[in-house]
């Protein structure tokens, strides 16, 4: 049973952490496309000849609420995923901090064979250096058995090493997967850049589940206190990067504001300017609505 919930943990950290860098990752692809089209100047010129040819770009951005099932559910996964990312966070500061214990009280130095060195490069072009070795260390139950580690280094280290060659590493007696190369070592340091990962990514996931509960408890109110109505396409437009395509709708709420969304390309495909659309909104707060499309693409129950 414990195995199972540790596999179930593993698997929601791993989620945690694609979701947190892909969020990352499209901060820095927007960023690329910003500087692509001449940066800020390029962008207002960009955004002044949409709004010419579509004034109702420049309505406000207003987000639908989905419906009661899809908010719930995405609000638990992030829940949960804070949790985990918390959680595996804690669980490699704890193994930073005893591989650093062990190796500056029990380590052992011995001369290793490097079996491969190799570079790789993120998205951004940046690039980290692998060194991976083996060495054969002296076991404190006695005997001999051969252990491999491939460690991170930097670039002059990962520079002064070659493949088949000799370096010297440290590891610890009683557990030699807990080694180190001996120029990339410092007594008694434990980095705490697991623990750091693990708060931003817990913290964003946390801030991210909270504003998902809040349009879960709007779905549910427009479940139970929703009143219908009806409104009119007054725009359809799309804008493109150099990744993807958005495309938009927009029409008037019944407080009279003009506002536009996102929706998907199934949907927008299926909208024409002048068709009604059926709102189902909080009359105490219009801006708390969900639009019910011809499609399920917002999730309205069936």
């Amino acid at each position: 049973m414990m195995s199972v919930a540790l596999i179930v943990f593993a698997f929601m950290a791993v989620g945690a952490i694609i979701f947190t860098i892909s969020v990352l990752r499209m901060f820095s692809r927007a960023k690329k496309n910003l500087e692509a089209i001449g940066g800020l100047e390029g962008l207002k010129a960009a955004h002044l000849q949409m709004t010419e040819e579509h004034p109702a770009a420049i309505a406000p951005l207003v987000s639908p609420v989905g419906s009661v099932q899809i908010t719930r559910l995405v609000w638990l996964i992030l829940a949960l995923s804070a949790l985990a990312a918390f959680g595996v966070g804690g669980f490699f500061q704890y193994r930073a901090i005893r591989s650093a214990r062990l190796l500056e009280s029990e380590g052992v130095t011995t001369r290793a064979t490097v079996t491969e060195k190799r570079i790789s490069e993120d998205d951004d072009g940046d690039e980290t250096y692998y060194v991976t070795y083996t060495f054969v260390p002296e076991l404190a139950e006695g005997g001999a058995q051969s252990a491999k580690r491939k460690e991170s280094v930097p670039y002059e280290i990962f520079t002064q090493v070659e493949e088949r060659g000799r370096i010297d590493v440290i590891y610890a007696r009683s557990d030699p997967k807990v080694a180190q190369i001996i120029a990339n070592y410092t007594p008694g340091k434990v980095s705490y850049l697991p623990i750091l990962l693990g708060g931003i990514f817990g913290l964003v996931e946390m801030l991210l589940g909270a504003a998902f509960y809040r349009r879960f408890q709007n779905a549910m109110r427009l479940d139970g206190e929703g009143l219908a109505t009806s409104t009119t396409i007054l725009d359809l437009f799309a804008t493109s990067d150099s990744d993807n395509t958005s495309y938009y709708v927009a029409y008037t709420l019944p407080d009279g504001q003009k506002i536009r969304h996102s929706v998907g390309a199934r949907t927008y495909k299926q909208l024409r300017v002048g068709d009604v659309v059926r709102l189902v909104y909080l009359p105490d707060n219009p801006k708390i609505f969900r639009p019910e499309w011809p499609s399920p693409e917002w999730g309205r129950p069936e």
